[in-house]
């Protein structure tokens, strides 16, 4: 080919043209990814992705929430700091974000009792809470805490040997506790023979299975406290108090006496029967809060009375319920007896069985609805259970629902998915002697060949 002055232009301008569409190309493209940012998370667990919970409260969010954050320039932490912050900011435009270096702030860094480097202070008003590490479940639980729109008072009732929410024992409520101080609540344990009152500013009044009886004055104000549209959650389980059978009769539930013993949980390996999967939840916010099965440990089952079956002013609904083969044993059980029970269809009440009632109604002018839960057990809260399964879910779950906050549900935490390799005796000495003799041998084998065929040329 003859390459002609022409040519030679045309060449020129050829090149001209392709880096000028290339420099235009790269322009368009960071132009694109400045105002379009998009991320894709591959892990197995998605733990660089907010959860839907997380997604949910952004989206919600009416006024703006303040997020300062304490952490200097140098910190070896600050990028992770920035970068879990980043992830909430995609999703709301309610967050103010200020970053501030404790070495030059010092004063603010006293009047607001920091402890250490990237810890954050989520305020809204005069409402503020601490976010001490980096996780989502923190930060989202402080929003939560910050943007409710009153504080939410739980009363605790004492003084009839119910949990206590401060002995540090598996049968107490302190985990639990700290979950709802974690999103908010404040709690108060209550004696009401030292004080007979219960305070105006209740979101709800909890009964945790007390195993004394009541004074009939105790139980008159429990009654005018739900009289008044008060919200109760009562945690009971077999054999509970006769002296509160005044409050199940206002109540229209009754306890069926004995224990509730499930025949699944055997033959999951739990190798006690007492142990209850709850696996059927109603069609709720409770129920949807819960993602997996939740375990009930020594429960009882309820039923309706045929008077709140004929209120219409209640809106009733099952929340819990057993499996099918489960049933109600009637005879007392000891360890000796465990393993030999079995249903008796003359003296046993067969399932599916109810665990758990939720009722509610509309008060005078329709503004405010009252609400009261019962659970027939109450270990599930207790520190010994409420790790278990969705135990921990269900518990904040009814928690949220009795204070009117249905969209502030328990965000789960995202651990990293098991990546341990378990082997068997037989697959270690395989892998063994596979590294230790037939790779050597194999490559050995190779080289000689190699070494055969050239010398053979």
């Amino acid at each position: 080919m003859k390459i002609t002055r022409r040519t030679q232009r045309l060449f020129r301008l050829q090149q001209v043209l392709f880096y000028l569409l290339l420099i235009t190309v790269i322009i368009l493209l960071a132009t694109f990814s400045i105002d379009h940012n998009r991320q894709f998370d591959w892990t197995a667990n998605a733990r660089h992705t907010l959860s839907d919970s997380s997604l949910q409260l952004l989206n919600g969010l009416q006024e703006p929430i303040r997020i300062q954050v304490f952490v200097s320039p140098e910190y070896e932490y600050r990028r992770a700091v920035v970068d879990l912050i980043k992830r909430y900011q995609r999703h709301t435009d309610k967050l103010e974000v200020s970053y501030v270096d404790p070495n030059f702030s010092p004063d603010l860094v006293r009047e607001m009792n920091i402890q250490q480097q990237g810890e954050m202070v989520v305020s809204r008003g005069e409402q503020s809470q601490h976010v001490l590490d980096l996780s989502e479940q923190s930060l989202t639980n402080a929003l939560i805490s910050v943007s409710r729109q009153q504080q939410q008072w739980l009363v605790f009732i004492e003084g009839h040997g119910e949990r206590s929410l401060f002995e540090k024992n598996n049968f107490s409520f302190v985990t639990w506790a700290r979950q709802l101080e974690n999103q908010g609540f404040k709690l108060q344990a209550q004696n009401l023979v030292n004080t007979p009152q219960i305070p105006a500013n209740t979101a709800a009044l909890v009964i945790a299975s007390p195993t004394q009886d009541w004074l009939p004055g105790e139980v008159e104000l429990v009654k005018d406290y739900l009289k008044n549209g008060g919200n109760l959650l009562w945690l009971s389980d077999p054999e509970p108090s006769q002296s509160l059978s005044a409050l199940s009769e206002m109540l229209g539930i009754e306890f069926i006496p004995g224990t509730v013993l499930d025949p699944t949980s055997v033959s999951l390996g739990l190798e006690d029967p007492r142990f209850v999967l709850i696996s059927d939840y109603a069609n709720h916010p409770i129920g949807q809060a819960v993602a997996s099965v939740s375990l009930l440990a020594d429960a009882v089952a309820i039923q309706k009375t045929e008077q709140l079956k004929q209120n219409q002013e209640w809106n009733i609904l099952n929340l819990l319920s057993s499996q099918p083969g489960a049933w109600v044993e009637t005879t007392p059980i000891n360890q000796s007896n465990l393993s030999s029970q079995a249903y008796d269809a003359g003296a046993d009440v067969s399932g599916p069985l109810t665990m758990g009632y939720i009722l509610s109604r509309q008060l005078a002018g329709g503004e405010k609805q009252q609400r009261i839960a019962v659970i027939g057990d109450s270990d599930f809260a207790t520190n010994a259970y409420i790790g278990n399964a969705a135990n921990l879910d269900l518990a904040m779950a009814l928690a949220n629902w009795l204070a009117a906050d249905d969209k502030l549900i328990e965000i789960p935490v995202k651990t990293s998915v098991g990546t341990q390799l378990e082997l068997s005796r037989t697959q270690t000495i395989i892998i063994g002697f596979g590294f230790l003799l037939v790779i050597p041998l194999v490559l050995l084998a190779t080289g000689l060949g190699i070494w055969w065929r050239r010398r053979r040329r």
